[in-house]
């Protein structure tokens, strides 16, 4: 069975969209953000040890990325929604010696709409829910529309944070899209359109 890479700038919408897909086709979210949070929020030893590279917004060493995803990136793992990675060409390697991917889906965004989203986004304090301001206007006094606990903006969403992954996007990720697109595998989407447009876009695009 396939398994998808989602590739973009930071605030591009590739959590979004990996949400969507994951229901609509039935695959499974691999969110490595989300898994290397977790790990500072647990604070685990590789969570001790990613905790500054997060915070700074610089990538974290492949060394800790692989030791978290290498028990999901089994040899019969299939019907994944990779997000958030690989974001290097030794990440790229690495997954290509684990398990096929079918696609790799590019969202195009400038650096400007991009830090202009980063800087709206928000999470629930309590059921760690994530909005955008952007998007969601309704949100007035910042409140979770499904718990109703405040929002506050993530930690690693700082402005000098914003602007050294944004950094980090085109000196080390650049090249991945590269990678995939010398395999024939790289499907380019305009991420500035409605989220809702993009999906029915890419299942349009999608042969699965």
């Amino acid at each position: 069975m396939p398994n998808l890479v989602l590739l973009g700038i930071q605030g591009s919408g590739k959590g979004t969209q990996a949400n969507l897909l994951s229901k609509h086709y039935g695959f499974d979210h691999l969110n490595v953000g989300s898994l290397l949070r977790k790990e500072m929020e647990n604070r685990t030893a590789i969570g001790d040890q990613i905790r500054d590279y997060m915070l700074r917004g610089d990538l974290v060493p492949d060394e800790h990325i692989f030791s978290i995803i290498e028990p999901i990136l089994t040899e019969d793992a299939d019907k994944l929604v990779l997000d958030g990675f690989p974001r290097t060409i030794n990440q790229a390697e690495y997954l290509e010696g684990k398990i096929p991917v079918e696609y790799a889906i590019y969202f195009e965004l400038g650096d400007k709409v991009a830090k202009k989203r980063l800087s709206s986004r928000r999470v629930c304090q309590n059921c760690q829910a994530n909005y955008n301001l952007l998007l969601n206007s309704y949100l007035r006094e910042e409140r979770c529309k499904k718990c109703g606990q405040l929002l506050e903006r993530r930690g690693d969403d700082n402005q000098l944070a914003i602007n050294r992954r944004i950094d980090a996007f085109h000196k080390q990720t650049k090249p991945v899209i590269s990678f995939f697109e010398q395999r024939d595998r790289l499907l380019r989407v305009d991420a500035q359109k409605k989220p809702k447009i993009i999906h029915e876009e890419l299942v349009s695009k999608l042969n699965l």
